[in-house]
């Protein structure tokens, strides 16, 4: 076996020495050839540079994985938020329409020319309140009274009046101490402010104020269904600390919970013991009422008074003018 020359020793190390892996003894050895080797100088370099460009070539697959790794991380987030897009434009959207839908089809219910409307409201275990309106051809009826223990504890004045005259006028009655007051209104009376229905979305705000509401108030309720209350499916909207039941057909509510209607407090505080809440339940007819219904009593032998309201809001004007 022949014997390796030095030449071929430092060759078999130069790749060893290029990587810096080399102990003292024999890179002492290669270094001292070095310098009067010109074959194994050039032979370095051409390791040295096989080396740099094996490098630069694992440098360019190393970036151009992380550049792939980068995109991927890019697109999986994209793909998320896109998601995440997708779940909450499809839930905001099922909201919007359910609450959008219901105001709707109760809006369409009370363009009719007919219609009957009782409203019950539980104010505890013992006193219920009752409000019945009838409604024809722009005439209208409204009783208010309140049972305690099932016997009438109070009853209001009830209302008459006809939206199709101008001025607007109302007539209070009450026939146990035969008196009648006619009210000349300021504004003009609409059919809405006497049929007083939870609806989504009502229209008695500022034009403004209703879009925002209309396209706020699905981030704030919670909308289920259910079928216990009338044996059908319909929509439970849960404020919080109101609830609403929806008929699903109509857009009316069935039943409303939450209005605080009276408030207990700690013995000479300010501090709420107890707040009271009404639970409201609603029953309409529609095409029932007739002209019977929402005609005025002749009123011969009642005492007669009127109440202009522009006359009051003139002295309170007078009375308060900075105000």
């Amino acid at each position: 076996m022949e014997k390796k020359t030095e030449c071929e020793i430092v060759q078999d190390l130069l790749f060893s020495y290029a990587d810096d892996v080399l102990n003292t003894e024999s890179k002492k050895l290669v270094e001292k050839h070095l310098t009067e080797c010109q074959k194994c100088q050039e032979k370095l370099i051409e390791i040295q540079n096989e080396k740099h460009q094996q490098e630069q070539n694992q440098k360019t697959q190393i970036d151009y994985l992380k550049k792939i790794r980068r995109k991927n991380k890019i697109k999986s987030f994209l793909w998320a938020v896109l998601i995440l897009g997708i779940l909450f434009a499809t839930w905001y959207l099922r909201q919007f329409f359910i609450l959008h839908g219901l105001a709707q089809k109760a809006e369409k219910q009370f363009k009719s020319k007919n219609f009957y409307q009782e409203t019950i409201s539980t104010c505890d275990e013992n006193t219920i309140s009752y409000t019945k309106t009838w409604y024809r051809n722009g005439k209208y009826k409204v009783v208010s009274y309140i049972e305690k223990n099932e016997e009438i504890m109070q009853k209001f004045d009830t209302r008459y009046g006809n939206l199709s005259e101008n001025p607007k006028e109302e007539y209070f009655v009450n026939e146990e101490k035969r008196q009648v007051r006619k009210e000349k209104l300021i504004f003009e009376k609409q059919k809405e402010e006497f049929t007083h229905i939870p609806i989504p979305f009502e229209k008695n705000q500022h034009k403004y104020q209703y879009i925002l509401l209309k396209l706020g108030e699905p981030f704030y309720v919670k909308i289920s269904t259910d079928h216990k209350q009338i044996g059908r499916k319909y929509y439970v909207l849960d404020y919080g600390e109101s609830k609403k039941w929806m008929d699903i057909n109509t857009g009316l509510p069935i039943m409303t919970f939450g209005d605080v209607i009276g408030t207990t407090y700690y013995k000479n505080t300010n501090i709420p013991k107890q707040e009271f809440k009404s639970i409201s339940e609603y029953h309409y007819e529609f095409e029932t009422v007739t002209d019977e219904d929402v005609q005025m009593p002749n009123f011969e032998g009642y005492e007669f008074s009127e109440h202009n309201q522009q006359e009051e809001l003139n002295k309170l004007l007078k009375q308060y003018p900075n105000e």
